[in-house]
């Protein structure tokens, strides 16, 4: 079962492609939201997308978060939504689900922040909802500064050319990962 917990979007003044690319990657993650986000890095890239992994660091209210993630839906251009185990119960999986669509002469981006489990397993989970940065209202806010993050790098400029570069045609990440195909 899943759960669309939080949501959020805007417009970048930007192209579809390189938002994309640049969201895909994960590039600059450290840079989306100072106060979260460590470090995020590819480990596994597939000729599709789907099955690609990579693994997340945040800091978030005190609770040290390190999931790695495996890339479930991989539509160019359009959707990019991964999965992996909740870092503070292993029987939850928590992932990102972006849509990406044109508008104007930008890009509108869509994040959700959704949990994935069987019902039952869900009440592992309700000590943690408690905490104030896990509410939903926080996790919201999180998605907004993310995005707000994300649109600031990216209509500044302030990002490595590789950065806005499709994966697979990028040879300094496809020679640093493992390699499968699908």
């Amino acid at each position: 079962m899943r759960i669309n917990y939080a949501e959020n979007e805007l417009t970048i003044n930007e192209g579809l492609e390189k938002v994309f690319n640049f969201i895909s990657r994960g590039a600059c993650y450290e840079r989306w939201h100072f106060d979260y986000h460590l470090r995020a890095q590819v480990m596994d890239v597939r000729e599709q997308g789907v099955g690609s992994a990579f693994s997340i660091e945040e800091l978030i209210g005190g609770f040290y978060l390190h999931h790695v993630g495996r890339v479930v839906v991989f539509e160019r251009n359009r959707r990019f939504t991964w999965k992996g185990r909740f870092a503070l119960c292993s029987h939850i999986h928590i992932g990102t689900d972006f849509t990406f669509s044109a508008e104007g002469g930008g890009t509108r981006v869509k994040e959700i922040l959704y949990f994935e489990a069987k019902p039952a397993l869900f009440l592992l989970a309700l000590p943690y909802a408690g905490y104030p940065v896990f509410r939903p209202g926080a996790c919201r806010a999180h998605i907004r500064d993310e995005l707000s993050g994300i649109k600031r790098l990216i209509e500044s400029g302030d990002y490595e050319p590789k950065d806005v570069r499709y994966f697979l045609d990028d040879p300094e990440l496809m020679a640093s990962v493992k390699r499968a195909k699908n």
